[in-house]
């Protein structure tokens, strides 16, 4: 199973995304097989159709969500069946 590190920045605490670097564009784009919408697995909730812009290499998961992360310096991105699942290190 392949899974991507992405560390937590301050702008995504504050506008409650996740982001990735230019360099790991292409990693994100195979897992995320160039969905305009995804299923994201996050803390034993699904959420369902999450835009995701690969123009700006971001999609939205709440920013209270990411807030009760405030120990956590990374994103850990992996396939699970249908839905990308979405865990904190």
């Amino acid at each position: 199973m392949e899974e991507i590190k992405i560390e937590i920045k301050k702008r995504n605490r504050d506008f409650g995304i996740i982001t990735w670097p230019y360099s790991q564009d292409f990693e994100v784009k195979t897992l995320l097989e160039l969905k305009e919408t995804i299923n994201i697995e996050f803390e034993d909730k699904l959420f369902k159709n999450r835009k995701v812009s690969y123009k700006y290499r971001r999609f939205s998961i709440g920013k209270k969500r990411i807030e009760s992360l405030a120990k956590k310096k990374f994103f850990i991105l992996s396939r699970s069946k249908e839905n990308i699942k979405l865990t904190a290190k």
